[in-house]
């Protein structure tokens, strides 16, 4: 129903950009992170209320990440094929329906394991639909030199409403009744469904792929991904990021409580502190790009994020924690903003969907080498060393791949700071 046909023939002429695009595209997003940091808090603790064996409660966890997985590359090619607003949509809508259903199971009493295990799969499945055709419609509605502002007004508004409204608010629902959070759950969705209906989104300036099918598609794609050295740069850079970052948060509440002396509300405080810098970095990510460049703005977040991590599993002292962790959450979300910026810039919109796929897989795939990898340090050398591995590994692909990113093949799709350039174009080296 959402996914038949191209662009519309209403759509307005390639390069315009409709007044208040963002804006919808922003409350979607954020909308919906509200329903999911709820959602994430509640569903382990409706488990929690029925099995106290960890393994079963791990099950959720698997549940959501597998999707990614098996459909991931499929969902990103859909996303370069049909209309990326109407499969968003959709994706919303079915999601929606879905947690409506369980939050009517959930207030009659019927929600076993195995029901919360197939709602984390479902909707997990609804997300590797939406991700691809969201991160496709970002360049649609918002001009190459506002990007870098954008993508970080984005994540920060994200990292708000998941992190710090999100959870807490949930957590806060379920105790009073269970059923509310998912009911709130099912709301966002819908409200989200909302502003995509309100959307309009100009048509695409680079051909979308017609004929060939969906696996030569896939194919393309991923070729296309590695051949550029520059996308292939973002690429091994984010692996290298995920499995450090992986390994940190595995460790990182024993890190907190038995290294720093921690208690409960301590550790909630550095989460705290963590998310708010993540929204100042966001925040400023448009300014900074300005300043100096795109490229160079990401190679001096990601340096950041070393020396963050190290300051943190060095931090003695209470107040060098917390402020390593705010640091950390700025230059963490002010890379992704800037990497995001980057792969709209250098990546064809035909082909953004695929990449965008692409890259969640290897982050996602990553984490659990890196979460091992912490998990075995620090049993063998101690809660420190997870620490100043990652910083030590994120320093090294940021050496080895940042190079990368100043690399351009024959008949390069160059950045550029004009207002009025095509949007499949992109900015200066720097």
């Amino acid at each position: 129903m959402f996914i038949r046909g191209r662009q519309g023939r209403s759509a307005p002429r390639p390069g315009h950009r409709r007044p208040g695009g963002f804006a919808l595209l922003w409350l979607a997003s954020v909308t919906s992170a509200l329903g999911n940091g709820m959602r994430w808090v509640a569903l382990p603790l409706l488990a929690a209320g029925q099995s106290g064996d960890p393994w079963t409660i791990s099950l959720i966890t698997v549940a959501e990440e597998l999707p990614w997985l098996l459909f991931g590359l499929l969902a990103g090619a859909l996303a370069d094929r049909f209309d990326r607003r109407r499969l968003a949509l959709g994706a919303d809508l079915a999601r929606g329906a879905v947690m409506v259903a369980f939050t009517v199971a959930v207030a009659c009493g019927f929600a076993p394991i195995g029901l919360v295990v197939a709602l984390g799969f479902v909707l997990t499945c609804g997300d590797t639909v939406a991700a691809p055709a969201l991160a496709g419609l970002l360049p649609a509605v918002v001009a190459p030199p506002r990007r870098p502002a954008a993508n970080g007004r984005l994540l920060a508004g994200v990292q708000v409403t998941d992190t710090l409204i999100g959870s807490t608010a949930g957590a806060a629902l379920f105790a009073a009744a269970a059923v509310l959070p998912f009911a709130v759950d099912a709301a966002t969705f819908l409200a989200s469904a909302a502003c995509l209906v309100l959307l309009r989104v100009p048509a695409p300036a680079d051909p979308r792929p017609g004929g060939g099918g969906v696996r030569a598609g896939i194919t393309a794609g991923l070729r296309l991904m590695w051949a550029d050295p520059a996308v292939r740069g973002l690429c091994l850079l984010q692996a290298v990021t995920s499995v450090a970052y992986a390994g940190i948060v595995a460790v990182l509440v024993l890190f907190a409580t038995r290294v720093l002396g921690f208690g409960p509300a301590g550790f909630g405080l550095l989460l705290a502190v963590y998310a708010l810098g993540g929204v100042a970095g966001g925040v400023a990510a448009g300014r900074l790009a300005r300043w100096l460049g795109p490229r160079r703005c990401l190679v001096v977040a990601v340096a950041g994020t070393a020396v963050c991590v190290a300051a943190l599993g060095a931090a003695r002292a209470t107040v060098v924690a917390v402020a390593a962790a705010g640091l950390l959450g700025a230059a963490a979300t002010l890379g992704d903003a800037l990497a995001a910026t980057l792969r709209q810039a250098l990546v064809p919109d035909a082909c953004i969907g695929r990449v965008t796929s692409a890259l969640r897989i290897v982050g996602r795939g990553a984490a659990p080498v890196g979460a091992l990898a912490a998990g075995a340090l620090a049993h063998a050398c101690g809660l420190r060393t997870p620490f100043y591995a990652g910083a030590i590994a994120i320093a090294a692909g940021l050496a080895a791949f940042a190079p990368l990113l100043y690399r351009r093949p024959t008949g390069d799709r160059t950045l550029t700071t004009n207002p009025g350039a095509s949007p499949s174009r992109a900015a200066s080296p720097t």
